[in-house]
């Protein structure tokens, strides 16, 4: 027996687009039966992954088993086709036997087509003499939909909307009037990154808890040589140049936003949270934990093959506290933080082009 349990998302093309509040199905898991030469019997020591799917069936009413059915390639492919049909037929029956309802089951039959494994040796042929049985759940979505402006003239931005919901992952780009669509599973919580050439990318995250949600506009800051802006969500371990574990996905972000402005120079600026206190000095335990705060980041961009010549870093120690007179957990989280200080823009990519940036 074979079971592969995979957490992933598969959205049908038919919801992609949809007007309308639509089902979609996410993959839970997948098993196989395996059969004999010839044989469409079912094995005995198949009943305990049978029996498995029917409990999982039985367990979620709004879950459905796909059944595809395959074989080896010994034979002629008018017969491997009706055989495999007898394979997914059977397996089909074993289910129904168990109370699974036959409208939540759904086969589809590929005879010789679909091998697994060569059918050149005998354990190949055996892994191909097989019914696989995929468990989906049934998910309601709403549908994410508004612009990406430029938020001091308020025109639309052809834009980059990156999507996770933690059970799938989707990107999208805007048309050339910053607007976007999307579709969303009903209840999850939901954070999108923008990501445009020549502005700051912006993170959001909300819970899509309406049928029918508002428009979210979502306005971007132009790059101009001097301007600064934290990089959000990257959070430091107290007294440590250690990222929390929730603040991991934030590097790739910049590593993006750095690939998409080329000539672009950069400084990046380390702090730390001291509050309540004198500055303190450049000799200090504290001012140089805020440098090797800004050096974590500043080495993974090497690493990833940003070129060193357009990045510096610095501590600032508590110089620029956010709170310098912190007394809640977040506002000395939000003290620990590492900014971007652009130096330099170079020359602009404009526009996003049909195939890219």
């Amino acid at each position: 027996m074979r079971i592969q349990i995979i957490i992933a998302a598969l959205l049908l093309p038919c919801a992609v687009w949809s007007q309308s509040l639509r089902d979609s199905l996410i993959f839970i898991k997948s098993g196989e039966v395996y059969f004999d030469f010839g044989k469409a019997d079912i094995r005995p020591e198949a009943d305990s992954v049978l029996h498995l799917f029917a409990a999982e069936a039985l367990k979620s009413p709004n879950s459905i088993l796909y059944i595809t059915a395959h074989t080896d390639a010994i034979g002629t492919n008018e017969n491997n086709r009706l055989l495999s049909q007898r394979r997914g037929q059977a397996v089909k029956d074993s289910l129904l036997a168990r109370s699974v309802p036959a409208e939540r089951l759904e086969i589809k039959e590929f005879g010789e087509e679909r091998p697994q494994a060569t059918n050149d040796t005998d354990k190949g042929r055996q892994l191909n003499r097989r019914v696989t049985i995929d468990l989906y759940r049934k998910l309601r979505l709403t549908t994410m939909e508004g612009n990406i402006v430029d938020s001091l003239s308020g025109k639309g931005i052809v834009a980059d909307v990156l999507i996770n919901t933690g059970l799938w992952r989707d990107s999208i780009r805007t048309d050339s009037s910053g607007y976007y669509r999307a579709p969303l599973p009903l209840g999850a919580t939901v954070t999108i990154d923008v990501f445009a050439p020549g502005y700051f990318f912006d993170t959001r995250q909300f819970k899509a808890d309406n049928p029918k949600m508002k428009p979210l506009k979502i306005p971007l800051d132009d790059i101009q040589p001097g301007d600064m802006v934290d990089i959000k969500n990257l959070y430091f371990v107290g007294n440590q140049a250690i990222l929390l574990e929730r603040s991991q996905p934030e590097l790739p972000k910049l590593l993006k936003f750095m690939n998409l402005n080329p000539g672009m120079k950069v400084e990046i600026a380390g702090h730390v949270n001291h509050p309540n206190l004198p500055p303190v000095t450049v000799d200090s335990w504290e001012y140089g934990l805020s440098v090797r705060r800004a050096r974590l980041v500043y080495d993974y961009l090497i690493e990833q093959k940003v070129e060193a010549s357009r990045l510096t870093y610095k501590g600032y120690g508590n110089w620029q506290m956010r709170y310098p007179k912190a007394r809640s957990n977040r506002d000395q989280e939000l003290n620990r933080r590492v900014e971007i200080r652009v130096l330099e823009t170079g020359e602009k990519l404009g526009k996003i082009g049909k195939d890219g940036y």
